[in-house]
């Protein structure tokens, strides 16, 4: 039987004996299983991440598939592309947007 801790309020006794029953019933026994699930649920979210950068990276030109890039690598990359395209729609030369073809050589 659980030990009871005497509190010197009595407004107070109901509250302390439940929380005491509580972690002695089991409290540090929901611990692990809720970590193991926050762990899952972490893992689940990185595998969607990592998928979703491997399939920005197969959008990118100029990036041969068998090239490994670092996620920060293909957002710049990326941002480079979107930025070349929303040039090419405005209307801008071509010339002007060389400076991201030379910006992923240099990479």
């Amino acid at each position: 039987m659980p030990r009871r801790k005497r509190s010197s309020s009595t407004s107070c006794d109901i509250f302390d004996d439940d929380f005491e029953d509580d972690l002695d019933s089991g409290g540090q026994q929901q611990l692990p299983v809720q970590r193991n699930a926050a762990n899952a649920r972490e893992r689940a979210r990185m595998r969607v991440l990592s998928s979703a950068f491997c399939r920005l990276k197969t959008k990118l030109p100029w990036v041969p598939p068998d090239t490994k890039l670092s996620k920060l690598d293909t957002l710049r990359l990326a941002k480079g592309y979107i930025q070349q395209l929303e040039a090419i729609l405005a209307g801008e030369p071509i010339e002007d947007n060389l400076q991201i073809a030379s910006h992923h050589n240099n990479l």
